[in-house]
């Protein structure tokens, strides 16, 4: 393998405790989800700041918690329900939060939209003028981010309006690397039918970070899903979602995409456990990090 030059971090996100601690407040499941992270070896989590936690209790947290912060997201519809003012007005409040947490980047999401969530990963309803729009309102977001300290990266997610391959391209393309980097998920692509190793390749000198999340195959063909099964329907299965590792993600070549200079953060994602353990779930993701890799990484990843 290619010695690099610079080496990439391991962080993890705590989305998966939305599911696992449903009858908690928000505080109660961060609380959690860090004190599990800490425990199983984890040093860096993906940022998400309560609506209602100053940014310095949050920093405080952290620490009790010996967690650095890693690269966080800004979201929004993208679809005109939302006000462009309001959505360049929370740009700039995330950008100030996340500058002074010490990050230079952030992903970009363009949230679900109701049509596809009814019908997901399939690009249903592409409209040419929808995209327009919203890739224009992507870039002026990716603008005011920009300005304010923040690299934005590109994070397509099924779901959103940028869900297809074909919807990518064209954002990526039209905004170009001035405006806009990259920050794959590679089990969104992988279900939305795009090879996350294919596409990392594609645009490698902008990609910012990546999340590692997985599919299983079940769901991952339209034709394996039956009429009327929305994302929700199909997300309760428990047979979408898989911890990295265990779905059909070709990670080994994703992770040989990526380019020698890439010094972003690998950051676990499990979006719903398929597991009954919360805590199993992330420990087993740690554990398949350490081994897989280890050779990416900052520093190692120690083994339990």
């Amino acid at each position: 393998m290619t010695t690099r030059t610079t080496r990439p971090r391991l962080a993890v996100s705590t989305l998966g405790y939305l599911w696992g601690t449903v009858d908690a407040t928000p505080l109660e499941q961060m609380a959690q989800a860090y004190a599990d992270l800490h425990d199983i070896g984890y040093t860096a989590v993906r940022v998400d700041v309560p609506d209602d936690l100053p940014l310095d209790d949050y920093a405080h947290w952290l620490g009790v918690y010996q967690l650095t912060p890693a690269t966080g997201i800004f979201a929004a519809t993208f679809d005109g329900e939302e006000s462009l003012a309001c959505i360049l007005e929370r740009a700039r409040r995330t950008a100030a939060q996340h500058t002074a947490l010490g990050l230079d980047r952030v992903m970009l999401i363009p949230d679900p939209v109701p049509a596809r969530v009814a019908r997901p990963a399939v690009g249903a309803g592409h409209d040419r003028g929808t995209l327009d729009r919203a890739v224009d309102e992507i870039g002026e977001a990716a603008r005011v981010l920009g300005a304010e300290g923040l690299r934005p990266l590109l994070h397509p997610r099924v779901g959103g309006l940028v869900e297809t391959e074909a919807e990518i391209v064209a954002a990526l393309d039209t905004l170009g690397p001035d405006v806009v980097g990259f920050g794959p998920d590679t089990g969104h692509l992988r279900w939305a039918g795009t090879d996350p190793a294919d596409i990392i390749a594609r645009y490698a000198d902008r990609v910012g970070a990546v999340h590692l999340s997985d599919v299983f195959e079940d769901y991952a063909q339209p034709t394996r899903r039956g009429r009327g099964q929305d994302y929700h329907t199909l997300v309760a299965t428990q047979r979408v979602w898989a911890e990295p590792g265990l779905g059909v993600v070709p990670f080994d070549r994703v992770l040989a995409a990526l380019p020698e200079c890439f010094d972003g953060d690998l950051i676990v994602e499990i979006e719903r456990p398929s597991i009954l353990s919360v805590y199993q779930s992330y420990l087993e993701a740690y554990e398949w990090a350490g081994h897989v890799l280890e050779p990416f990484l900052t520093e190692p990843q120690p083994l339990r």
